[in-house]
């Protein structure tokens, strides 16, 4: 099919050079007064390791600025309150933004593991080149045009999501070709990617096209895994894909492959031999997006994900995929048993700061919880009970999810806990990073700041007697 929308995507060599420029975010708001607001940019499309993170406090007005260094055109996210907003960028421009209206996380959304912020695109006011040239008004910046599309998009893709429900045919060939005669004039390169990889997304949800023609037309023909539209488009083509394609000819062998520890080639091979996967570098993102997912879910032996990520470091198709399966790998192997677990900093009830560190020396039972759960409520006199009867030996932590540090102090002092509280104060990855889905969830420590029980069994479940026999399996009582 011969759309104009093609040729636009060729300027993808002209749009990848090094820039090294600065960019500047400003924007006011009363409502934001002394609010936080955490600019990130995601480095890893697998898991929640940001490029860079910081966190601005509002001022005294709502007056936030932001200034950083860029080196090619692309995305950062703005998170404050509710809301995850995403705004594009340039290296060499300062923006003058609207931010969303405010709206806290009410004490629930603090405190559930469950929670999904709003995602929002940000309105550009103006933008002008950091030298005073190229001024642009709000409605000429691509921010405003993806935002503008992103609702027609939205309206087409739910017409077609409705009309496969109802067993209805639906033409997304002339929905695309409805949107291209809208946006078209738009020639920057990461909008008209931006548009493809949306309109694969469409032909996806028709269902009538199969994974190979959506990836070689709107996937391919490069990867573009720093583009938010490729991956989400990547995410949905291959979603589960281990799961269904090992149970097909082509497929077969590959779950005992990855269970036997089996040569990186061998594996990949296999990934190889699906039309849809058009390189050795989608499939080793095919293999970086399943393993991530599956490896609490038990479908395959840890030690043998970790074996296969390892390889993949080691002998990536593309350098940055090294990259991407070391970090994988990473964060991954901190939760098994015998590794040192993600570290953190987090204050106690008098404001001080502790870190994983300043907890080693005993066997620490780190407990997350919340003060009025009323699952955790079962559990906190078992904690009290341990701290009493084994302090010698085992230290008690509880990590707290609450908003209100005083609120907190009246808990455990009209309760009579007495053992030491880390007060949750909504860092980028706490929870992420310790796999909390629910609550209670518990781990045990060694001495050593290792893992020995990941998660640890909660105290009504037996965890007193399970600590006995480990202690009796080391000899140390």
């Amino acid at each position: 099919m011969d759309r104009g929308w093609i040729v636009s995507l060729l300027l993808i060599c002209a749009w990848e050079f090094t820039y090294g420029q600065s960019v500047s975010i400003r924007a006011t708001d009363p409502d934001y007064s002394h609010k936080t607001i955490r600019v990130t940019a995601a480095r890893n499309p697998f898991i929640t390791v940001p490029e860079y993170t910081s966190r601005v406090v509002c001022g005294e007005g709502g007056e936030f600025e932001y200034e950083l260094d860029l080196d090619r055109p692309g995305v950062v996210q703005l998170e404050t309150g509710i809301y995850q907003a995403y705004l594009y960028l340039e290296p060499g421009y300062h923006y003058d933004i609207q931010l969303p209206p405010y709206r806290e996380k009410t004490q629930e959304e603090l405190i559930s593991p469950f929670f999904q912020p709003v995602v929002v695109s940000i309105f550009v006011l103006s933008r002008y080149s950091i030298t005073g040239q190229h001024a642009m008004e709000g409605p000429g910046d691509i921010n405003e045009a993806m935002a503008r599309f992103d609702s027609v998009f939205t309206a087409a893709n739910q017409e077609v999501i409705r009309n496969r429900k109802l067993q209805k045919n639906s033409d997304p060939d002339a929905l695309i070709t409805g949107m291209e005669a809208m946006f078209s004039s738009d020639t920057s390169s990461f909008f008209a990617y931006h548009r493809k990889y949306k309109y694969g997304l469409l032909k996806l949800n028709e269902g009538k096209t199969g994974l190979e023609g959506i990836s070689r037309e709107f996937l391919g023909p490069v990867v573009q895994e720093w583009h938010p539209g490729f991956m989400e488009l990547f995410r949905a083509m291959f979603r589960d894909f281990l799961f269904y394609y090992e149970r097909t000819p082509e497929g077969k062998g590959l779950g005992t492959l990855i269970n036997r520890g089996q040569p990186l080639d061998s594996v990949r091979q296999i990934i190889l031999r699906h039309p849809a996967v058009w390189n050795d570098t989608l499939a080793d993102m095919i293999l970086l997006q399943e393993l991530s997912f599956v490896f609490y879910r038990g479908d395959y032996h840890k030690e043998a994900i970790i074996m296969l990520l390892d390889s993949i470091s080691g002998d990536p198709a593309a350098p940055r995929i090294g990259l991407y399966a070391s970090q994988v790998k990473r964060k991954l192997s901190s939760l098994l048993a015998g590794h040192p677990p993600p570290d953190f900093t987090l204050p106690d009830l008098e404001g001080n700061l502790y870190s994983l560190a300043d907890l080693t020396g005993k066997y620490l039972y780190l407990f997350f919880g919340t003060p009025n759960h009323y699952g955790c409520m079962m559990e906190y006199p078992f904690l009290q009970s341990f701290q009493e009867k084994h302090a010698a030996y085992l230290r008690v932590v509880t990590v707290m999810v609450s908003d209100n540090r005083e609120e907190l102090k009246s808990f455990m002092e009209r309760n009579k806990y007495t053992w030491k509280v880390l007060k949750y104060i909504d860092p980028a990855t706490l929870l992420d990073d310790y796999m909390v889905k629910s609550y209670p969830t518990a781990y045990l420590l060694a001495p050593d700041g290792t893992l020995l029980l990941s998660p640890a069994v909660l105290p009504s479940h037996g965890f007193e007697q399970q600590f006995f026999r480990i202690l009796r399996s080391r000899g140390e009582i």
